[in-house]
């Protein structure tokens, strides 16, 4: 649960060191020319957070590799990674028939989510009102109870662009919650959806019990 707080920077040297001293190009292709070592580290706690593995480590610098001459951004350099890394993050998540059970949104409301998101050199910011963020909170929680009370992970999959923005919305309220993108599952997993968070549900969630 911790993990990402683990890593270190020297941790993070260590791990670099080791990857080096089995494949030094992929590690001298991107450290220091294209990356530093505390953006590097920043991506790996990144995924950490959300309870990514970072074991498949080669991949993941390749992946920066391939993206860290276009973009500086570390949260899309980190979509980057975890949609090369979508096999381990599906098999996270589904059951051994295949079958990945979330609860998912609806395009309108992925668009106002998308509209709200502002991107500096500071980071993301979503810019909802307090009270529009804990409606759309509430319209989550209660999406997501489906998903509690059959026994499954709580997931939630949403569109690339938003899916930064939904973690950001959501991480501080649901621990448990996992956000995925549709990029980061594989052709053989099987989405199947059990609820959808809607600008409708959200009105709902805002008119006071009868």
């Amino acid at each position: 649960r911790y993990a990402d707080e683990i890593l270190t920077r020297d941790m993070a040297k260590q791990l670099l060191d080791q990857l080096k001293a089995q494949s030094p190009t992929v590690v001298d292709e991107l450290i220091p020319g294209q990356m530093k070592l505390a953006d590097v580290q920043q991506v790996l706690q990144m995924l950490l957070r959300e309870d990514v593995p970072i074991r498949q480590l080669s991949l993941i610098l390749e992946t920066l590799g391939d993206y860290a001459g276009r973009m500086k951004d570390p949260v899309w350099l980190t979509e980057c990674v975890r949609h090369r890394l979508a096999r381990t993050i599906s098999q996270r998540y589904r059951d051994q028939q295949g079958r990945l059970f979330a609860v998912t949104v609806d395009p309108a409301t992925e668009d106002r989510i998308a509209a709200s998101v502002e991107q500096s050199d500071r980071g993301l910011n979503i810019r909802m009102s307090p009270q529009a963020a804990e409606l759309t909170r509430n319209a989550i929680a209660e999406q997501i109870r489906k998903l509690e009370i059959a026994g499954h992970p709580q997931v939630i999959l949403v569109s690339p662009r938003i899916r930064p923005a939904m973690r950001q919305l959501t991480q501080g309220n649901f621990p448990a919650l996992r956000v995925l993108s549709y990029n980061e599952i594989t052709q053989d997993t099987n989405p199947e959806i059990v609820g959808v968070i809607s600008d409708a549900n959200i009105q709902k969630a805002s008119k006071p019990a009868a």
